[in-house]
């Protein structure tokens, strides 16, 4: 399944959300969640490494991408 490259528009939207919900969880003092924000973003530093250069270009931005969408995810 191909997921969406996100548009520089949906990459601020993304970004924005992210640092609104680490600043919203860390006033409200959840812990929880701001652990699994810091987790989402550490899988999404790791996509664009993950494939260690062994991947086509296509199959390590779809590892990005996936990893992008997933920032704000508290799941």
């Amino acid at each position: 399944m191909k997921i969406k490259t996100p548009t520089l528009k949906e990459k601020v939207k993304q970004y924005e959300d992210l640092l609104e919900n680490i600043s919203l969880y860390m006033n409200a003092g959840t812990q929880i969640s701001i652990r699994r924000l810091l987790n989402n973003i550490d899988d999404f530093s790791y996509s664009h490494r993950k494939g260690n250069g062994k991947l086509s270009e296509k199959e390590q931005q779809q590892i990005i991408n996936k990893a992008f969408w997933k920032l704000n995810d508290l799941k």
